[in-house]
């Protein structure tokens, strides 16, 4: 996994959220096991290290004043306009213990039943997910170049590090590839203009004949 850092520092709690972000200081939070921590990290170092996004399986080197805290981003707010961040909750890892997190899903190859004209369908592009840090990566890889047509894959079908494991049910479809859809039969062409003249003139006939007579 690609090394984050991100430098922090204690935060005064009197001083209100408003106050720091007007400032460019994003308000932020560390915990685990009930115990937390409240800081600040700067605005403009957080925009370059989330350029990307902002992913739940990357673990970040927190330098807190000197101290270094190994986290991952539990949780996060932002402004509901211009969605810059408002707030950040770390998570404090702890290298014995495995962590819950939510894992992308990156599929890898072509399906043999995609290049003999099927389809792969994607069901799953995020899971959650159990392991210890030092096997924590940014996304699953999942290889689906054997599929098949009418093949799928399923959670349990996923190959993972020791002691890590998808927290869904096994036999959850991940991906599968299916035939293309048939196309439906074209409604049939109208009728040509000319043909639409002699219906209309027999009924303009068949009208007059049953006409009544004009009083004399």
């Amino acid at each position: 996994m690609e090394k984050a850092t991100l430098k922090a520092q204690k935060r005064d709690t009197k001083i209100g959220g408003k106050n720091l972000l007007r400032a460019g200081i994003i308000p932020a939070v560390i915990y685990n096991h009930g115990k937390s921590e409240s800081i600040q990290v700067l605005e403009k170092d957080t925009r370059k290290l989330f350029a990307h996004g902002i992913s739940e399986s990357r673990l970040i080197d927190l330098d807190v004043e000197g101290k270094i805290e190994q986290v991952f981003v539990k949780d996060y707010q932002t402004h509901p306009v211009n969605e810059m961040l408002q707030h950040l909750d770390f998570y404090r890892v702890s290298q014995d213990e495995k962590l819950r997190t939510r894992i992308a899903v990156h599929i890898e190859g072509k399906a043999e039943g995609v290049k003999n004209g099927g389809i792969m369908e994607v069901f799953l592009t995020e899971v959650p997910y159990e392991t210890y840090p030092k096997y924590l990566s940014e996304f699953l890889t999942i290889d689906v170049s054997h599929l098949q047509i009418g093949d799928s894959l399923h959670v349990s079908d996923v190959k993972l590090p020791p002691d890590s494991k998808i927290l869904m049910d096994p036999q959850t479809v991940i991906c599968h590839v299916t035939h293309q859809a048939k196309e439906e039969a074209p409604v049939a062409a109208a009728a040509a203009p000319g043909a639409a003249a002699p219906a209309a003139e027999a009924a303009k006939t068949e009208g007059a004949a049953k006409a009544e007579p004009a009083k004399k």
